[in-house]
């Protein structure tokens, strides 16, 4: 079982010899195993694990939230999470299954209703701990589903799901599956036997589903639910979840941030660059790699429409080492196209690009 085994956010341990010889391209800026946590974030993961509990995660976009449930995943030894990424249409049942109402209806002549039905994230990660026997109990006629559905697995130890902006969704929403998360349970009242499936209690069955999934090794899922707070969610489903909010890291340790995960270090991990403490130099003279975080920094203070993200910073470093390679010599007033290409991919906002000129001179003539 997953269960004893801690998520530690540390990511793939790589020596200094692997770090040079990596070819760095843009699927390093998103593979789980160059993902660093800080060390409040894995804490919360392990919190929510011991309660079995959903981690609700906040933040603004680009600043890793959905990547935490990958690197679960990725350090767990198990398969990709199971998405669901959530619409301003969405419905509760949504999480769980999907059944085409509206296709089953022009098609009032096929008696077969199963083929209608869809299973989603959390039905899927739901039925994977039922087992394959269990599922059949409430219904014989799932087997078609079953068989159907790539995505079902009913032999792995576990399942990490990621609900994804959740806040996109209706304010009724998240209220509606309140209990069905709890429970992790939910019914299909649109086949003809109403199934239900529960992992707490589990109908037709003599053996408690929990004692079940023990006996052949499979682990709860692991519910990680992102919001990029464009809604307030209701305080009800705010209890029932451990919250953490993910700030922007340091830029670089010090005494007060020694155990912090760090822009440098999500920058060395990422794409293999080993950013050192620059000299007090205007920041026109500094390698364009100092000068890159620098600029970064100040961008971020400077009440921009859209502050720039951490992503957003990791794709300009990548495309600056791609064009120019692991140059240390190359300082920022020999780059020409330094502020043409920060330009396209730091600033997301027309009134910010209009604004970009006069920042970089005022920025290039100070210290950081």
């Amino acid at each position: 079982m997953i269960d004893s085994k801690p998520y530690i956010g540390r990511g793939a341990q790589l020596t200094e010899m692997e770090q040079r010889e990596r070819s760095i391209d843009s699927a390093d800026l998103t593979d789980p195993k160059f993902y660093v946590a800080p060390p409040a974030l894995a804490d919360a993961v392990k919190v929510a694990r011991a309660l079995d509990m959903p981690l609700l995660l906040t933040g603004e976009p680009g600043c890793g939230k959905s990547q935490l449930a990958h690197s679960v995943a990725w350090e767990l030894g198990l398969e990709e999470p199971l998405t669901f990424t959530v619409k301003s249409d969405s419905q509760g049942r949504d999480l769980f299954y999907s059944y085409d109402t509206l296709g089953r209806f022009r098609e009032k002549n096929d008696d077969d209703p199963y083929r209608f039905l869809r299973l989603n994230a959390l039905g899927r990660a739901i039925w994977g701990v039922l087992g394959e026997d269990a599922v059949k109990q409430e219904d014989v006629e799932l087997e078609s589903c079953i068989k159907k559905d790539k995505q079902l697995r009913f032999d792995l130890p576990g399942a990490v799901v990621l609900i994804d902006e959740i806040d996109k969704a209706p304010r009724e929403v998240p209220n509606d599956i309140l209990n069905e998360i709890e429970a992790l349970s939910f019914d299909i009242p649109e086949l003809p036997t109403c199934p239900q499936f529960a992992l707490k209690k589990f109908k037709h069955n003599s053996k408690d589903a929990t004692e079940s999934a023990q006996q052949r090794n499979v682990s709860k899922p692991i519910i990680i639910i992102t919001s990029n707070r464009e809604r307030e969610l209701p305080e009800a489903f705010l209890r029932r979840c451990v919250y953490y909010h993910v700030n922007l890291p340091p830029f670089r340790k010090d005494k007060q941030s020694d155990r912090s995960v760090t822009i440098e270090d999500i920058i060395k991990r990422r794409l293999g660059i080993d950013i050192a403490a620059s000299a007090d130099s205007p920041n026109s003279e500094k390698n364009i790699w100092a000068g890159g975080v620098s600029l970064f920094a100040y961008l971020r203070n400077a009440r921009l429409q859209k502050a720039p993200s951490t992503a957003e910073l990791l794709s300009w470093l990548l495309w600056l080492r791609q064009r120019y390679g692991l140059d240390w010599q190359k300082q920022v007033k020999d780059i020409e196209d330094f502020l043409p290409s920060a330009k396209i991919t730091l600033f997301k906002h027309m009134e910010d690009q209009s604004r970009a000129d006069d920042l970089f001179n005022k920025w290039c003539a100070s210290k950081s």
